[in-house]
């Protein structure tokens, strides 16, 4: 993330017109439609494109095949709130003063600035959300999905059941709660005919792509609240789970089969309407993977085990390590990526919103500020277009730098260290007396920029 606007405009600008050359050397072809898949708690490690070992994730692995798989794909956050706040606004959360999740009961998106769904309606885009939204606490901030999309199906505000009560509700979804039940520990269905969460979300976003004409392109926001607590499971897949011997990781495992089967349902959705070639699919998390620690659990559950995997990094959900932030992040286009891209090249979600903006023909110019840079050239493998920069996850006293390198990690406890990802990719050795040039260099970035951005929305 470029945190000085101007210097990220003006690397979004090079690089953009590069990419606006290259289509207007085709522009003859459509533009693609577009499907943003944006996963809860999944953990770096969990994908077997990751080297995931829990379950297989055939599907979205799939996506690696035709597309680029970051090894250093970043969210902006380590925690679900502001992490869609970055990704829904392309800004550093804390320059609206959300550094947290107690502060989405009060987020203001700033006057002006686009979404990016309605960046993707600016330039002619059909636009749908199903499953999590999460910009908003209803009885305090009210800013309904269906302000910001064409179509909405199954809004979350926060969490939901993954199966529906008595009434054949799923308490969280479309009803205005603030979260779920808090009931973990079930294996549905627990009637005939019950539906499980994640596949209605993935059935909505089957019959929303089905719908659509060739006549205009789709930006379809799918946000699974899959595998985020509670931990609710299908009765189908314990069959598949019979190595797994923790039952918390057993139900999120479940968890993870349900996501990857709904990925797959997608996908042949889209190849029997002949639009697969024509599709742009991102596969992102919003921040790593939960402990055990979360309300509703069962007494004889342990506390504080990791639900998913790090592939070894340090951290989990919450935290500023490697373990909170870095997340699987795959960028699919089987038009143009024909074989399997990995790159190496530090990305975070802030680049989506200037990565579809290019592709979709939108224009940044009235965004109050643009944090991320344009991925597009990545796609027609010019990578002397992506410069050096540097990354950072601001939430006060707590937050991180990353420079080359070279990262900086400031705990929510005040202290702080620095590590060299080369050399040291678990975060182990701290070298902020060894390298205190590079340690002092990348502490007064990080408190420049607490001096340039608003205190939390929700006092502390």
């Amino acid at each position: 993330m470029l945190v000085n606007p101007l210097a990220a405009l003006k690397v979004y600008l090079t690089i953009s017109l590069f990419f606006m050359l290259l289509l207007c050397a085709h522009s003859s072809e459509p533009r693609p439609n577009i499907i943003l898949i944006y996963v809860d708690d999944m953990g770096y490690g969990d994908l077997s494109c990751y080297g995931g070992a829990l379950v297989e994730t055939p599907n979205i692995d799939s996506l690696a095949e035709s597309g680029i798989r970051f090894t250093e794909g970043y969210t902006i956050s380590p925690v679900c709130g502001p992490s869609r706040v970055g990704l829904l606004t392309g800004m550093q959360p804390s320059r609206i003063g959300v550094y947290w999740n107690p502060d989405m009961g009060a987020v203001r998106v700033p006057s002006g600035h686009q979404t990016l769904s309605e960046l993707m309606k600016s330039a002619g885009y059909c636009t749908a959300l199903v499953g999590k939204w999460n910009l908003n606490n209803p009885a305090w901030n009210p800013m309904p999905a269906k302000r910001y999309f064409d179509y909405v199906y199954d809004e979350m505000v926060w969490e939901g059941d993954y199966w529906p009560n008595n009434n054949g509700a799923y308490h969280g979804v479309e009803d205005g709660k603030y979260g779920s039940s808090k009931t973990n520990d079930i294996w549905g269905p627990l009637k005939e005919g019950d539906e499980y969460l994640t596949d209605r979300l993935s059935r909505h976003a089957c019959e929303f792509v089905s719908a659509q004409t060739k006549q205009k392109p789709f930006f379809l926001y799918l946000s699974y609240n899959a595998p985020h607590s509670p931990l609710q499971g299908k009765s189908e897949h314990l069959s598949k789970l019979s190595h797994v011997n923790s039952e918390p990781l057993r139900l999120y495992a479940s968890m993870l089969l349900a996501i990857d089967e709904g990925v797959g349902d997608l996908l042949d959705t889209l190849e029997v309407n002949a639009i697969l070639e024509d599709t742009v699919i991102l596969f992102v998390s919003d921040n790593g993977p939960a402990r055990t620690t979360f309300k509703g659990m069962p007494e004889h559950w342990p506390r504080g085990e990791m639900l998913g995997s790090t592939a070894g990094l340090r951290g989990y959900k919450g935290t500023f390590y490697e373990g909170g932030v870095r997340v699987p992040y795959i960028l699919s286009w089987p038009q143009k990526i024909a074989t399997a891209i990995t790159s190496n090249y530090p990305v975070t979600t802030l680049d989506i919103i200037p990565t579809l903006s290019s592709l979709a023909g939108a224009s940044l110019d009235q965004q109050q500020a643009v944090d991320g840079i344009d991925l597009s050239p990545l796609i027609s493998k010019v990578p002397e277009f992506m410069e050096p920069r540097t990354l950072l996850w601001f939430a006060g006293t707590s937050g991180a730098v990353r420079n080359g390198d070279w990262k900086l990690v400031y705990s929510r406890q005040g202290e702080s260290e620095l590590f060299n990802l080369r050399t040291d990719r678990m975060e182990q050795v701290d070298l902020s007396i060894s390298n205190s040039e590079k340690y002092e260099q990348m502490s007064q970035f990080y408190f420049d920029w607490a001096q340039q951005v608003p205190p939390p929305v929700t006092p502390r």
